[in-house]
């Protein structure tokens, strides 16, 4: 090689001075005059290489042999703690197995004995005689006691063997750490990071977990602001990341993982997620068994995300992207309030997908099954959907019977349900995902209570049992009997300390939550006392029953205070506002009625409902109350005025019961189309300023041509009306039509009656319904599998197509 500053000039040196070397290392003799360093310094080249060997021949590195021998033995040492491991798993899981198989032989046995004398007048007298101790109750009795200390036992061994395996588990790690906290692996070592094609989609996926989510997203940011449509390739150019690390901040490591993520992309370009349809019934299998791995995996989850994005940019993940949002969908992560502005979807389900509020203009969606998708107050500008695919479907989660009631967490986070079907389940708010199911009342569930601190679950039922549960275990811890009949509601006071209940038995009682035991019955109603409520001071107690009276007692004495007479027949719901001065009540007669305390008299009569109003509930700020009826919808009341703010309108079936979250943004329902929907009801409190971005908005320029829309990036964008477009770049040209906008964008806007902002955000139910209510549309195509038009099937569902609206507006003007 020629010397590069002495061109005509072989290299034939090579400098190993302690210093930065101005000649990168490499002299030719007039180098190395030039360069005045000592002659021991310069070494040939051919001598330095001999060196190099030598060295790296006397080192460990050559010891090939020994490092084998290493490996092999401590992969001996793992396999024989795998064994172990084993071996007592299996020992304790034969041991759980015979207990159970035990405890089913023996209440088998007992049926079997029946079955066996079917005909009684030719049993034996052995026979004769146990079938007598059944009747008199003392063998099943014995036998039941028997069966409960076995399974406290089993519990008991449950919960040690989760403590100890925990225990160990965070011992090893710590121990792992500490031990392998000394070992630093360059993250710039190609050894290190070379590609290694992986087949097994979950071990691609764990090699990328954590990285932070925050990486991807600048990522995505990069490829939007240069363009980049080859992710791979802009990865592998290592002045890329260096430069753009350089730019953001040294702290986020995107040039660290860049050869990560190049990896695991390879991988995932490679494997058939990126080719084929990972929502066919071919990788069902499959697909559980990842889903059961990666459920909680945050890291992953943010990879997938990532991926879904990606689509946008990077033609080559289109696939893998779609498999993706497949999955997030099945494991019901919280897609809600998304902006996936041009993502390009294919050949996938989305089967119950919950887009609610997501921003997906400029999507593409081909071949796609949407059947039972959220779509309420979506943005869905400039879509190209092709081959959609929606059909009414039955899912596997949701109640089979009526849901009688609905109670949220003091957290928000939990909405409890009880129905007909004789279960409780626990969901989460913000996914819709099962938390748990509550199994022990033998008939209907008729009402739930959560205890102020968030510790216990009440449930009352057919069964004529109330029920006390540990809401975040889901184990019953306790079982209050004394009514004679269905317990109708259950309202805890607000210190906690004592349960009300009422009941088809005509009584109230109330009930220590200490001791278990009953403190008082209250008898005063002639009939089913079908509701009760705590006053906020914990002093009164209210009461609506079927003998068409509102009843009010003193709580310390157990003593009536009073009786308000207004309501022609039964009184279905009473509730107290926030600040104990009003009860409303609601009934058979279709109306709802407020009281004033102080005086017991009716101070206002609310018209509406058509039909029975089955339950109310106030706000926790007292400004809204809410109804629900048998003429299937919920209205929201404004308190003061007595007017009808809005109508919820989705249930098919009579609304049972409605229930406001804690900070009053959200309102459950549970229906007797066997549903539970969520709704948002503080939108229309948000109708924000342009300044302020808290939400979608829209509104049209007073010519009708453009469309400004406040984002969920936080952003300002104008569309031109005629293509659906968005106008770029931003032109000083519409600033004087965004001096129009500085009013509230959806308080003038021209959709009729405007855009219901109160939508449902989340629908658990055992039928998948597709929903579009308030989803903006403006052009763009959506075509079924049979080329037809599904914008009317989307207004239909509640939509609003932009351009029709625009010829409102200019029929007006």
């Amino acid at each position: 090689m020629n010397c590069t500053y002495h061109i005509q000039n072989q290299v034939s040196l090579i400098c190993t001075a302690p210093h930065k070397c101005s000649c990168q290392r490499k002299l030719c003799a007039e180098c190395q005059y030039q360069h005045k360093v000592d002659f021991k310094y310069t070494i040939p080249i051919k001598i330095f290489r001999e060196m190099v060997i030598k060295k790296l021949s006397e080192s460990i590195l050559d010891q090939t042999s020994e490092l084998t021998k290493q490996r092999m033995n401590f992969k001996q040492v793992l396999s024989q703690t795998e064994g172990m491991m084993k071996k007592i798993w299996e020992e304790f899981t034969e041991s759980i197995k015979l207990i159970y198989d035990l405890i089913e032989q023996e209440n088998k046995s007992y049926f079997d004995l029946l079955k066996e004398n079917h005909n009684l007048s030719e049993s034996s007298y052995s026979d004769l005689e146990k079938l007598v101790q059944i009747v008199e109750g003392k063998t099943l009795n014995d036998w039941t006691a028997q069966q409960n200390s076995y399974l406290i036992e089993l519990d008991k061994a449950k919960s040690w063997w989760y403590q100890e395996v925990m225990t160990f588990i965070e011992k090893q790690n710590e121990g792992m750490k500490k031990k392998l906290s000394l070992i630093k692996i360059n993250p710039y070592s190609n050894e290190v990071q070379a590609y290694q094609k992986k087949e097994d989609l979950y071990e691609i996926l764990a090699g990328i977990q954590d990285i932070d989510g925050s990486i991807f997203n600048m990522i995505i940011e990069i490829m939007r602001k240069e363009n980049i449509s080859d992710l791979l390739e802009f990865l592998s150019k290592t002045d890329n990341l260096k430069f753009y690390q350089s730019k953001i901040n040294k702290q986020d490591k995107i040039f660290d993982f860049g050869k990560k993520i190049t990896n695991n992309l390879r991988n995932i370009q490679d494997h058939h997620f990126s080719k084929n349809d990972y929502s066919q019934e071919t990788y069902q299998e499959e697909r559980q068994a990842l889903i059961y791995k990666i459920a909680e995996n945050k890291g992953i989850i943010d990879f997938f995300k990532f991926l879904v994005h990606l689509t946008a940019f990077d033609s080559k993940f289109i696939q893998s992207g779609s498999n993706g949002l497949n999955l997030l969908v099945s494991m019901k992560v919280d897609l809600s309030s998304q902006c996936f502005e041009n993502i390009r979807i294919k050949n996938t389900s989305l089967i119950g997908a919950n887009l609610v509020r997501c921003n997906l203009s400029g999507s593409e969606f081909d071949n796609v099954e949407i059947s039972g998708v959220n779509l309420n107050g979506a943005v869905l500008f400039n879509c190209k959907w092709k081959i959609i695919k929606i059909n009414e479907l039955n899912k596997l989660d949701g109640h089979n019977g009526a849901v009688q009631s609905v109670c949220i967490s003091p957290d928000g986070k939990i909405v409890a349900s009880g129905s007909q079907d004789k279960s409780i389940r626990l969901w989460n708010i913000k996914t819709g995902q099962q938390k748990a199911k509550l199994d022990g009342h033998t008939g209907t569930v008729w009402s739930l209570c959560i205890s102020p601190d968030g510790k216990t679950l009440a449930s009352g039922s057919q069964d004529k049992s109330i029920r006390l549960w540990d809401y975040k275990t889901g184990q019953q811890k306790g079982q209050l009997n004394g009514h004679t009949s269905t317990v109708l509601s259950l309202s805890f006071s607000t210190d906690g300390t004592t349960l009300a209940s009422s009941s088809g038995d005509n009584s109230i009682r109330l009930w220590d939550m200490k001791t278990g035991q009953q403190k008082a019955k209250l008898d005063g109603h002639s009939s089913t006392v079908y509701s009760v409520c705590f006053s906020p001071d914990g002093t009164t107690l209210a009461s609506g029953g079927w003998d068409s009276s509102i009843r009010l007692w003193d709580v310390k004495t157990g003593q009536q205070k009073a009786k308000l007479d207004g309501h022609i027949s039964n009184v279905y719901s009473v509730s107290f506002s926030p600040d104990g001065t009003t009860l409303a009540s609601s009934g058979w007669d279709c109306s709802i009625r407020l009281w004033d305390l102080k005086t017991g008299q009716q101070t206002a009569k609310l018209d509406g409902h058509t039909r029975e109003v089955l339950s109310i509930c106030f706000s926790p700020d007292g400004t809204i109350l809410a109804s629900g009826s048998e003429d299937k919808s919920i209205c929201l009341w404004d308190f003061k005025t007595g007017k009808i703010k809005t109508e919820l309108d989705g249930h098919t079936s009579w609304i049972q019961s409605v229930c406001f979250s804690p900070d009053g943004n959200q309102l459950a329902s549970g229906s007797n189309d066997n549903s539970i929907r969520l709704w948002d009801v503080q939108t229309e409190k948000q109708k924000a300023e342009i300044d302020s971005h808290n939400d979608w908005s829209v509104c049209f320029s007073p010519d009708g041509t453009i469309i400004a829309s406040s984002s969920f990036d936080k952003s300002i964008r104008l569309w031109n009306v005629r293509t659906g477009m968005e106008i770029q770049p931003f032109d000083n040209r519409y600033l004087d039509i965004l001096v129009q906008f500085k009013q509230p964008l959806l308080q003038n806007n021209p959709l009729p009656n405007g855009v219901k902002t109160n939508i449902n955000t989340l629908l658990i139910s055992q039928k998948s319904i597709f929903q579009a209510q308030a989803a903006l549309i403006l052009k763009g195509e959506f075509f079924n599998q049979s080329s037809i038009d599904l914008r009317s099937f989307f207004k239909q569902k509640g939509g609003f197509i932009l351009e029709d609206q625009l010829e409102v507006l200019q029929r007006q003007n």
